[in-house]
């Protein structure tokens, strides 16, 4: 079984360098597969590379999808999700954003492959804010640097990674409350055969989710741990 994923969602599924792909989504995998299946990873690609890759059955399994909302004829999402992707607002530390309704006005940006669809709750009028779109995380901080932009909506997990990884070279602060929560699927590509066995996959990923897999994976991977540090420092005070 050929896998890929995005190579900036940490900790799903990430690069460390061009040759090399992991992430825990891919370890989820292989606990709901059987062992006599061979797993393998391809190396590293742009999102929407991987995505096409998918579509045309150079990988058998996309891991990571943020959304189910594609067409059929693209490829097959699995369910349930596997876990949960919460997107937040991060500014630089000083502009004293602090709420919501304070974007109004501001310039900023959300990754390129992401679909903005905030909670009905904080009532967020997304065609009255002023977003570009950046092809990844470190552009966006790097926007945010250069002060081109004053706010970025992004994964909280990936940003924080992505943040602490850059040497924090920007001050960077984050809106408590989640913008949107993304579940996180599979998904089969129509040409593979694995497709035959998508009902048992769906199967075991039930029983994965009832087990606590993810949790504990989360809870072993080193990124995540340094991300839940780093998270309430990232709020500011008001």
């Amino acid at each position: 079984m050929r896998l890929s994923g995005s190579p900036d969602m940490p900790p799903i599924s990430y690069a460390i360098n061009d040759e090399k792909q992991v992430g825990i989504g891919f370890e989820f995998v292989r606990t709901i597969i059987p062992k006599e299946i061979t797993v393998e990873v391809a190396k590293p690609a742009p999102m929407q590379r991987v995505m096409q890759w998918a579509r045309d059955g150079h990988i058998d399994m996309f891991v990571g999808l943020q959304s189910d909302d594609y067409p059929e004829d693209w490829f097959t999402v699995l369910h349930p999700a596997i876990t949960d992707s919460a997107y937040a607002v991060f500014y630089r530390r000083g502009k004293r954003v602090m709420n919501i309704n304070k974007l109004y006005g501001l310039r900023g940006a959300i990754l390129r492959d992401m679909s903005l669809k905030p909670d009905p709750a904080l009532n967020l009028e997304i065609d009255n804010l002023q977003l570009l779109h950046t092809d990844s995380i470190a552009k966006a901080i790097q926007l945010v640097k250069l002060k081109r932009i004053d706010y970025f909506i992004a994964p909280q997990w990936q940003t924080i990674n992505t943040w602490f990884e850059s040497g924090k070279t920007v001050p960077l602060a984050m809106l408590p409350e989640p913008i949107q929560i993304n579940h996180v699927y599979l998904a089969l590509s129509n040409f593979s055969p694995c497709l035959d066995h998508k009902a048992s996959i769906e199967l075991e990923i039930e029983k994965a989710k009832r087990s606590g897999v993810m949790e504990a994976l989360l809870e072993q991977s080193f990124l995540y741990t340094k991300a839940i540090d780093q998270f309430y420092n990232l709020i500011e005070s008001p």
